[in-house]
């Protein structure tokens, strides 16, 4: 059965690095991209002018190229092109098959949450990084089975209480009793991000509720 890992990354890994300079910058995972023998990272750049940062990380040794795919009032989305695939963190993460559920940084400091297909999965993940060197501390262990899980299907707080006010005040009835922009005015953010919430926490609510026939072999 799939179990989801709360896992901590600091110190010397290639995420890590490229905030290292950059303490008051909020990076976000988006997505994983595979690429032959590299994979290539989708990030949210969370800043009201995220030049500063784009100039910064352009420069980086570890970054062949990167390039901005959306730009948002509060945020910017880059893919960026390694030069030399930096470290095993993303080989492991698709080697084990694991589902990528959310990964923010601040600082040198990453919190990931992961979806593996069995517990094995998790444990070779931690041996792997670990012999690669790569620091990693899991902060929790649950399955989607478990009664905390059932009731908030890996949802954050911010997600569980968007999707919750959306549907409290009708956001998805037909027609629409509220609109994102009405429930961001209530959060005090942008319209956009709103929908980001909406669409991370239905994406967590799905990745839990539709498990593969393989995620159940143990």
């Amino acid at each position: 059965m799939s179990v989801i890992a709360e896992i901590q990354l600091a110190g010397d890994f290639a995420l890590s690095e490229l905030l290292r300079d950059l303490p008051d910058v909020r990076m976000q995972l988006e997505r994983v991209i595979p690429a032959g023998d590299r994979t290539i990272p989708l990030v949210w750049i969370h800043a009201d002018d995220p030049e500063p940062a784009e100039q910064e990380l352009r420069e980086h040794r570890l970054i062949k190229s990167i390039t901005r795919l959306e730009t948002f009032e509060d945020r910017a989305l880059y893919r960026i092109d390694w030069a030399e695939e930096p470290d095993s963190v993303f080989t492991e993460i698709r080697t084990q098959r694991a589902a990528l559920l959310d990964a923010v940084g601040v600082g040198e400091s990453w919190e990931f949450e992961l979806r593996f297909p069995t517990h094995n999965a998790l444990s070779e993940f931690h041996a792997n990084c670990n012999e690669a060197g790569i620091p990693l501390t899991i902060n929790r262990i649950y399955r989607p089975s478990d009664v905390e899980s059932s009731t908030r299907y890996g949802l954050t707080d911010v997600q569980y209480d968007t999707l919750f006010q959306a549907l409290k005040q009708g956001y998805f009835n037909i027609p629409r009793e509220i609109e994102t922009a009405e429930l961001a005015t209530q959060y005090g953010i942008s319209d956009q991000a709103v929908t980001e919430r909406l669409r991370r926490g239905m994406t967590n609510v799905f990745t839990q509720i539709f498990v593969l026939p393989d995620d159940d072999a143990s």
